[in-house]
């Protein structure tokens, strides 16, 4: 009983300590999920959905195609999509780059710019696809999962989480410019 209590202290906590444009609690997972999971931090199915959602619209009016991987912080599949035409190869540059996000806690495009072209060949031995589009998705200060778009170009792929990610989740760390 005092580790449901604790429990549930801490998850009134941290969802009163994260401030964003909606309510945190629309964002993740349910507490009984939480409870379940041991994880208090995890984008829920809804969210990725329209997060998903917005990002083929943002493609749809660009005449663009594209996928999308939306993953939890623990690398779990929390929503695909593909949109019609999209080649297997681009689906899994949208899996890669989400999971270069979780791995690196920071955008593909930073990791990028921090390490250079150059380190690519290091960056793949690693497991790890470095090219813009794949982005953390965070509530504040808390990463609740990852998005990784491929398929359009790498600055669309881009700006297609990010004006997703900022119109369902709320604000978002700011792009990294070359």
């Amino acid at each position: 009983m005092h580790q449901r209590i604790v429990f549930a202290a801490a998850i009134c906590w941290l969802m009163s300590s994260v401030a964003s444009a909606q309510d945190r609690r629309e964002l993740v997972i349910t507490p009984e999920a939480a409870e379940k999971t041991l994880n208090l931090n995890e984008i829920s199915v809804a969210t990725a959905e329209k997060v998903a959602k917005a990002c083929v619209a943002y493609a749809e009016e660009r005449d663009l195609s594209l996928a999308v991987f939306i993953l939890g912080p623990s690398g779990n599949i929390v929503y695909a999509y593909r949109m019609d035409g999209e080649n297997p190869i681009e689906v899994d540059t949208a899996w890669r780059k989400a999971q270069t996000v979780l791995y690196m806690r920071t955008s593909t495009h930073a990791m990028i710019k921090r390490y250079g072209q150059g380190m690519q060949a290091t960056m793949f031995d690693l497991g790890q696809f470095p090219y813009t589009g794949g982005l953390p998705i965070m509530v504040g200060p808390q990463l609740i999962g990852a998005i990784g778009v491929g398929g359009a170009s790498g600055a669309e792929d881009e700006k297609c989480a990010y004006e997703a990610l900022t119109k369902v989740v709320g604000p978002q760390p700011a792009l990294v410019t070359d």
